[in-house]
Order: C-alpha cells, then structure tokens, then sequence
C-alpha cells in the first residue's frame, strides 16, 4: 500500500488537473457541499489516508476539512487565473510548498 502522504500528494494533484481541466465550472464546487457518492469516496480517502497516519477520527475528519479547502483554494485561484501573471514554474512551485505544508497534518 501506497504511503498516506503519497495518497494525499495524489488526490491533491488529481484535484488539481481537475481544476485545470474544467476551469470555468470548477469554481461551482465551492458553492454546494459533496454530498455526491464520489465526492464523499475522495474525502473519504484522504480521511483514511490520514487516519493510517495515526490520526484518530476527530482529527482525520478536521484535517481532512483544512487540506480540502487549502487544495480546492489554490486549484480554484488558479483556475480562474488569478495566478496568471505568475510562470507556470512558480505556479508548480508553489503548489508543491502547499503540499510540502499539508505534510505537517501526517507526521
């Protein structure tokens, strides 16, 4: 089994992608809660992931809250280009300081 920070570094890059693919309906995910069946299988992965980390529920279930919107944040700024006037690089780049960042909720 994959390690849990290389299945959060997963489906944060996958929501990512995901942003950059639909960038002009991406932004409407933060407009309604998930309650879809796969929208509750992403969220309830990450949770699993940072529960195999040692967290106990409470805590996967708020962390699991705080990378959501901190991942859903920087795909959905940079979706609507509010990132733009930055080189791809520096994008990547900062992307990855935020998963370096969300690595703190799984040591």
């Amino acid at each position: 089994m994959t390690a849990p920070q290389d299945r959060l570094r997963h489906l944060a890059t996958g929501v990512r992608r995901s942003a950059a693919r639909h960038p002009s309906v991406f932004p409407l995910l933060l407009q309604r809660p998930a309650v879809t069946e796969e929208a509750r299988q992403v969220r309830d992965r990450a949770r699993a992931a940072l529960r195999e980390a040692g967290l106990d529920d409470e805590r996967a279930a708020r962390a699991e809250r705080l990378i959501s919107t901190a991942v859903l944040g920087f795909a959905t700024s940079e979706a609507a280009g509010r990132f733009d006037h930055h080189a791809q690089d520096v994008r990547d780049a900062d992307f990855a300081c935020l998963l370096d960042a969300l690595r703190a909720f799984v040591r």
